[in-house]
């Protein structure tokens, strides 16, 4: 493929010439010394997608080269190989000889293709989580298939191979679950409606050896459609939710200590008894429970829990929001805020639009542009050029009898923070609800599984790049 060439000899260049300590030329420069200079970069494409991988040739007059961030060699006259790029970015040249520096910037442009991409998952999922490890594996824990019972089986996703694999099972399968990767690597997986009696409430699954086991110490009540917040310290905050028995909602919090292995409830109260929110990390001292239903399917205003006094108080509530934001999308942007999009809004679970940004760093909720469809059951994940996807769901039948199924979409949006916009994304190939979305290392988003238009299961994933 033709090579773009982005500088070409020394004459003109806007490189900057340094000396070591800055300011000039070394005053005792060593016999003969070899100029510094850059004769030209060329890159293989005059533009690339996120995922690909860009191949530059630096031909430079000096005794090395590097390219920062990343201290990357670079052998004159020779390809280096940069990627996979997740977004436009801006390297730096550095060649040297001696004491003298020349720099200069060497822009790669990358953007989204804006497609998706089918994948075979092999086992149906729908209502799951899905989590990301360090080694960049998405696992998908829990859910339903099509069958009586909730599988148990942990499906991985490899994003360098593409491929899904069965690497372990659950000691029970269940629904409406949270899963959080601890500090050690394994994932702690509570709660949730089990297909299995007698099975414990949480238990720890460990991705290295596919094995799980239940924790020392169980919850004193199994809760689902619950929040649970990964803390600075490495405990877990398990809040709300709804469990069996008279207390049907709750306002009750379990404090998971990996350490230990136990749970601990914690004597205060959330200010309302809360199902179906989700919570945030805002500050290094203070988690935000957002959305959600209260007792009677009423509005649950937002409140926030100090961690260091192990407290939840109650905000103001918002007027723009809708009464109840039911199992909203939580999307954490590149810059560290939340959006929290579309949901259900009780009593009829009709679908909702509104956008909400959660600011991190403060205790701030600001509405945004709402989406051009409301959905319910959607999944988000954020872009590594800083926007969120929005993918799926569905929305009420048309014909607004409320005793009528929803109706699944195919259809996806791209959520802007600054300036604030909304557009209309490529839509999938199927499609889906109750699926999960999740940023992958390479910039790209796996969407998996979820319920189809028929309301059943679906065993494919698509992958947006």
């Amino acid at each position: 493929m033709k090579r773009r060439t982005l500088l070409l000899g020394a004459a003109g260049l806007p490189a900057c010439l340094t000396a070591c300590g800055g300011g000039g030329a070394s005053s005792s420069p060593s016999p003969n010394p070899v100029a510094a200079k850059i004769d030209s970069v060329v890159m293989d494409k005059p533009g690339y997608f996120v995922g690909d991988s860009a191949n530059i040739t630096v031909r430079f007059t000096g005794t090395s080269a590097r390219l920062e961030p990343g201290a990357i060699a670079v052998t004159n006259s020779a390809d280096v190989t940069i990627g996979p790029l997740t977004k436009a970015s801006t390297y730096k040249l550095i060649v040297t000889s001696g004491t003298v520096e020349v720099k200069q910037d060497i822009l790669v442009p990358v953007a989204y293709r804006h497609t998706f991409t089918t994948l075979s998952m092999g086992v149906a999922r729908a209502m799951h989580q899905a989590v990301l490890l360090a080694d960049g594996r998405v696992l998908l824990i829990g859910g339903e298939g099509n069958g009586v019972a909730s599988p148990a089986s942990v499906i991985a996703f490899n994003w360098q191979t593409r491929a899904f694999s069965s690497i372990g099972e659950l000691s029970t399968g269940r629904t409406e679950h949270t899963a959080t990767v601890l500090g050690d690597g394994t994932v702690l997986v509570v709660g949730g409606s089990r297909s299995t009696s007698g099975t414990p409430l949480a238990e720890r699954f460990d991705p290295r050896t596919g094995t799980s086991r239940a924790t020392a110490g169980q919850p004193i009540d199994n809760r689902w459609q619950h929040s649970a917040t990964l803390l600075p310290d490495g405990k877990v905050l398990i809040a709300g939710g709804r469990t069996s028995g008279a207390n049907a909602n709750s306002d009750t919090m379990d404090l998971f200590d990996p350490a230990t292995d136990q749970f601990t409830r914690l004597p205060a109260r959330l200010a309302f008894k809360r199902y179906g929110h989700v919570a945030v990390k805002v500050t290094d001292s203070a988690v935000m429970l957002y959305g959600g239903a209260t007792t009677g399917g009423g509005n649950a205003p937002p409140e926030q829990y100090d961690i260091p006094g192990r407290s939840a108080a109650a905000l103001a509530p918002r007027a723009s929001d809708p009464a109840t934001r039911m199992n909203p999308a939580l999307v954490k942007l590149a810059d560290s805020d939340y959006l929290v999009a579309g949901g259900a809004l009780l009593p009829n679970f009709s679908a909702l639009a509104s956008v909400t940004a959660i600011a991190v760093g403060g205790i701030a909720i600001n509405a945004l542009a709402p989406m051009t469809v409301a959905r319910s059951g959607l999944a988000g994940a954020t872009l590594a050029d800083g926007r969120a996807l929005l993918t799926g769901g569905a929305i009420d039948d048309p014909s607004g009898d409320p005793a009528k199924p929803q109706v699944a979409l195919a259809s996806t949006e791209l959520v802007a923070l600054m300036p604030n916009s909304v557009q209309a994304g490529p839509p999938m190939a199927v499609a889906r609800y109750n699926h999960t979305a999740t940023a992958l290392p390479n910039g790209m988003v796996l969407v998996a599984g979820g319920h189809g238009a028929d309301g059943l299961a679906l065993a494919s994933a698509e992958l947006y790049s």
